[in-house]
């Protein structure tokens, strides 16, 4: 019986260290990963939409869309809006950033900007390459979703259209998937269309 509580009283000692060495550990490392954080978005805002110096916070944060802010040039003008929407894919959320102008036009999107970004390497995580994130650019946005199709496989998106081409046979459809990523494919233009339904909003305001 002795024995036993002795154990126990070890057991609780050895717990109760341990979780005072967590705590301490997340204490030291809490600011700088806030930190990391901040500059990330920050960076991922900055690609999102080249040409903008300055970014100002709005309170228009919905269900699925978040972080608004206004671009504006070196002399406080309006260029347009950031925001930037998460939607699960097959390993994780996958975060998607975009830039749109007073037009409508897509100027920027970042793709997994925000670091946390677990989709299936060779698979998956290719809808984080940057040739994929660029085809959106320019695209025009009218109000309507984007359109997704399965399949993948040798697509890409013109600028200014919201169809894709087959590189090697002239098809057109919806925004097709990368081969083999369906789910991450489907994320992307999911938290993509999101994303632009909502700034588009903020322009017609």
């Amino acid at each position: 019986m002795r024995n036993t509580l002795g154990l126990v009283w070890k057991l609780l000692l050895i717990c109760l260290v341990a979780g005072l060495v967590l705590g301490l550990v997340n204490e030291v490392t809490k600011g700088p990963i806030e930190e990391q954080e901040k500059v990330a978005a920050d960076n991922a805002r900055a690609a999102a939409f080249p040409g903008a110096v300055k970014f100002e916070p709005l309170k228009h944060d919905t269900e699925t869309v978040h972080s608004f802010y206004s671009a504006l040039d070196d002399k406080g003008n309006l260029l347009g809006y950031v925001a930037s929407s998460r939607e699960y894919g097959y390993g994780g959320d996958i975060e998607v950033v975009v830039g749109l102008d007073n037009k409508g036009k897509v100027v920027g999107t970042v793709i997994g900007g925000n670091g946390d970004f677990s989709e299936t390497a060779g698979l998956g995580a290719k809808v984080k390459d940057e040739a994929f994130a660029k085809q959106f650019i320019g695209m025009d946005y009218s109000g309507s979703e984007v359109k997704y199709s399965e399949g993948g496989g040798g697509y890409v998106i013109p600028a200014g259209s919201i169809f894709v081409q087959k590189a090697d046979s002239g098809d057109e459809g919806g925004i097709d998937a990368i081969s083999g990523a369906t789910y991450s494919s489907k994320a992307v233009i999911t938290a993509f269309n999101n994303t632009c339904s909502e700034l588009y909003k903020l322009i017609g305001e």
